[in-house]
């Protein structure tokens, strides 16, 4: 997970988000950009869908639960990535490219 600085071109310029990247280490190293999922935060109660994954705080580093929105898929220029936060565990990895699964709706009857 990477925190990176949004694309003006979306109209919020400078404003940093969480992103998790969801390409392979090397694609990440020989291309000049990344493919990540946003991450939003979390507000208790709130329903998560099936294209989306909760991710606690304890398992980001983060500071405060997110939702990993995997319908929010983003190209991000490597310039623009400020810090790495952290990275989740396979499992957590596992959900989440189920989810990115139903989304792009693979494995539908």
């Amino acid at each position: 997970m990477y925190e990176v600085k949004e694309n003006p071109s979306t109209g919020a310029q400078g404003v940093e988000k969480a992103v998790v990247i969801l390409q392979d280490n090397i694609l990440n190293e020989g291309l000049p950009t990344i493919v990540g999922a946003s991450i939003e935060p979390y507000k208790k109660d709130e329903k998560i869908f099936p294209n989306e994954v909760l991710l606690k705080k304890e398992e980001t580093g983060l500071g405060k639960d997110g939702i990993c929105m995997l319908h929010k898929i983003i190209t991000v220029d490597r310039r623009v990535m400020i810090s790495k936060k952290g990275e989740l565990k396979a499992d957590k990895l596992q959900e989440i490219y189920k989810a990115l699964d139903i989304n792009l709706g693979r494995f539908r009857d």
